[in-house]
């Protein structure tokens, strides 16, 4: 908060991160059962029973994956490219998205809307509404996104739980 910083997002600082061990995990579980669904000898009355078993634990396992990636490439839109400067000095931001340059002071943020799954796996975005009648969103992989709630606290946050938070944009929408 005194000095100044910038933050970039990039692909790497995007993907890889910890949570795609979850995705590891779960093409490893999904391989491994597959396997037994093909090759294991079930021993039942009934083995077809036991292969239909499986092969939906097989499922199973990709649903956790599956999820986190359709949310970060639903969500890689809106953070490619951005890059956050914060300016101590004068107490602005300055925010590179795709399509514009946001220079943010004190009061030009009027309410902040977030999305999130509410659960210990962290996924979600935040719509930022500006006293202009614009906003924009950022997901929470962006990097440096938290300083601009560092940067204006008080600012009014509202919470909104979502199981998969994918970001729709309707094509009435005014998005800077």
């Amino acid at each position: 908060m005194k000095v100044q910083r910038i933050y970039r997002t990039t692909m790497q600082s995007f993907f890889v991160r910890s949570d795609y061990l979850f995705v590891l995990m779960g093409l490893i579980m999904f391989g491994v059962t597959m396997h037994a669904v093909f090759f294991a000898r079930f021993s039942t009355p009934y083995p077809e029973i036991g292969r239909a078993v499986v092969f939906l634990l097989c499922l199973s396992s990709l649903a956790v994956p599956a999820m986190i990636v359709s949310v970060d490439l639903n969500h890689w839109p809106y953070s490619r490219g951005v890059v956050i400067t914060s300016y101590p000095e004068v107490h602005q931001l300055e925010i590179e998205l795709s399509d514009a340059v946001l220079v943010l002071k004190d009061g030009d943020i009027s309410r902040i809307q977030v999305f999130h799954n509410n659960g210990k796996l962290q996924l979600g975005f935040a719509v930022f509404y500006l006293t202009s009648g614009d906003h924009f969103i950022l997901p929470f992989k962006t990097e440096g996104m938290w300083v601009i709630q560092e940067y204006f606290k008080g600012l009014p946050v509202e919470y909104f739980d979502r199981l998969i938070p994918l970001i729709r944009i309707h094509p009435m929408e005014s998005v800077i």
